[in-house]
């Protein structure tokens, strides 16, 4: 059999280059920095830097010389209709549930190797904690991945796990087992946050009309030394569940039990 013809476009493929290294960096990168990373000369990646930030894709923040991506590719990205559906359904979900709890929530897909909040609501407390809006995460360590690829078909489970990126965690294959079956077995997972202390994170599936999983909403659970919360973390349980049920039949799944 003749081997597949590779095509090639130098010029796309160095901005996407530049795209994929930007992607890793939270901070940004100076222009020598970036040739430096890629191996290529300022001659080669200046006139796509500005071209890419001419439409809107890398930004400089305002007294800095670094490139960083815009939330340009997340906006594009949740005009997928999939996407698009699910923040519209659980946009009101999110909000009554913030309230009833005083605590936020977000909800979490799968894309591209990360976990990405594509819905958040701070909670009406004063005293709160919420992830960004575009915010990624691991998908192991997290409560939002476990939940993710605990759910997920063993297609889906395997194309997740080789996407994980070399620079995120590496998944124990035989390990994270025994952590879904206790997921599934439980319909959830409340684990304590290995980002930020004194955190209890509490992960529920949202499903959409097929069965399979979409998103993992999830509670970052800030409990009050004090004990003037006037909701414990047990109870929360109940209205996470009941929101993310919720989130589901409105796009059209249907339990089988």
């Amino acid at each position: 059999m003749a081997a597949k013809k590779q095509y090639s476009a130098p010029a796309l493929e160095k901005g996407l280059d530049i795209i994929e290294l930007l992607a890793q960096e939270a901070e940004g990168l100076k222009v020598t920095q970036i040739t430096e990373k890629l191996d290529k000369s300022v001659g080669e990646l200046f006139r796509m830097l500005m071209v890419l930030e001419q439409r809107g894709y890398v930004e400089t923040s305002e007294g800095s010389d670094r490139y960083r991506l815009s939330l340009k590719l997340f906006g594009l990205a949740n005009r997928y209709p999939p996407v698009k559906r699910l923040t519209s359904v659980a946009g009101p979900v999110l909000k009554r549930l913030a309230f009833a709890i005083e605590q936020s929530c977000h909800l979490v897909t799968f894309f591209d190797g990360h976990g990405h909040v594509v819905a958040q609501q701070d909670s009406p407390s004063s005293r709160t904690f919420s992830v960004r809006l575009g915010a990624t995460a691991p998908l192991m360590n997290t409560c939002s991945g476990h939940v993710l690829l605990s759910y997920a078909s063993a297609e889906k489970f395997e194309f997740m796990m080789e996407s994980i990126p070399e620079h995120h965690p590496k998944p124990d294959i035989e390990g994270f087992a025994n952590i879904s079956s206790q997921i599934v077995k439980a319909g959830h997972e409340a684990i304590r946050s290995r980002q930020v202390q004194g955190v209890m994170d509490i992960g529920y599936p949202v499903f959409d009309s097929s069965g399979d999983i979409l998103a993992a909403l999830v509670v970052p659970f800030v409990d009050y030394i004090d004990g003037s919360h006037p909701i414990t973390l047990e109870e929360s349980k109940s209205y996470i569940a009941q929101a993310a049920a919720s989130i589901s039949q409105q796009l059209g799944y249907t339990s089988s039990d």
